[in-house]
């Protein structure tokens, strides 16, 4: 049983109302402060003991603010949730890797890591102690990336890349590496702020919704859920396994196969988030929408599930369902 230990000095909140500085002491949107973390998704856990949640689906609460064919444009968040209407804080405060000390309750935003859709925030060491992580930025045509440190022990300051499919290639997102991209952007930090637009003008490869990444214990080798992509006729979607050059993290070159698509061959549709056992197995949960259930061309899947896919002995590679959810 499960029991809350009154006034506890470790018992906090963090929510849509708490100031938290942006890393570095940046200023974003002539702030230094962002007022509140929302949408958070999946994340993950440093070397020091801190933890990482991710802003998703920002955009739903004060809107947006985005590049168009190279032009700045805005949009209100008033389809969904109408935040806007109340509190006129700057869409481009959101959409961040948060960091969270859990002993302590400091936080802090970090736009070394992009503003997209994080569905996640894996954590890695490339082999010369650098901290490296994965995020896939979950929307329709979005992309995979990779923060990777310049040193060993802060996240706030390194070099965010994006992934080139079809040549095998961490593309570097900076003005220095990328000066095409100063006709669009002022600094770094405004690339940062508006890194799909850069992703896509270099040349990332656009995915089927990027959504968990995890990393086998035992192999190293790194697992992305790609949910579906309607709008190009992957309704199922797949995962996606990557190999870092010579197993190293922090390398800029890797091979990639879809380890398992979706469908009815393999018993899923939609694959969402991930995690690894102590044995290196895999386990996997489905995301078929609520409003899509039972629906053309999900009726055979019935409800979502989680499932287990060994990765080793005779039913290697089989998606096998153990629990299914209303």
């Amino acid at each position: 049983k499960w029991e809350v230990v009154a006034n506890d000095p470790l018992n906090r909140r963090i929510d849509g109302r708490t100031s938290i500085p942006f890393a570095g002491g940046v200023s974003v949107a002539g702030k230094k402060h962002a007022v509140g973390t929302l949408a958070n998704c999946a994340g993950g856990v440093t070397p020091w003991n801190t933890i990482l949640t991710c802003e998703e689906n920002y955009y739903k609460f004060y809107g947006d603010s985005f590049l168009e064919k190279g032009e700045r444009k805005k949009s209100s968040g008033k389809k969904h949730f109408y935040w806007d209407r109340f509190f006129k804080y700057p869409p481009e405060h959101y959409g961040w890797v948060v960091e969270v000390d859990p002993m302590t309750g400091k936080a802090q935003k970090h736009t070394s890591l992009g503003r997209f859709a994080h569905e996640c925030a894996t954590v890695a060491r490339a082999r010369d102690g650098r901290i490296v992580v994965y995020s896939g930025d979950d929307d329709e045509n979005q992309c995979i990336y990779k923060f990777i440190s310049d040193d060993s022990k802060s996240l706030t300051k390194g070099t965010l890349y994006v992934a080139q499919m079809s040549t095998g290639k961490w593309l570097p997102l900076n003005l220095k590496t990328q000066p095409q991209l100063k006709k669009y952007f002022t600094n770094d930090l405004d690339l940062l702020t508006h890194v799909r637009f850069a992703a896509h003008e270099i040349g990332a490869t656009p995915l089927d919704r990027p959504e968990d990444i995890e990393i086998d214990p035992q192999s190293g080798h790194v697992y992305a859920t790609l949910t579906n992509n309607a709008n190009k006729g992957n309704f199922h979607g797949s995962i996606l396994k990557i190999i870092e050059q010579n197993n190293d993290h922090g390398a800029l070159h890797f091979s990639s196969d879809t380890f398992l698509p979706g469908g009815s061959d393999t018993g899923f549709s939609c694959p969402d988030n991930l995690v690894f056992d102590p044995k290196g197995n895999l386990w996997m949960t489905t995301d078929i929408s609520g409003e899509a259930i039972g629906k053309p061309p999900y009726e055979s899947f019935k409800s979502n599930g989680l499932f287990y896919i060994p990765l080793h002995g005779p039913q290697a590679g089989h998606a096998i369902l153990l629990a299914s959810a209303p």
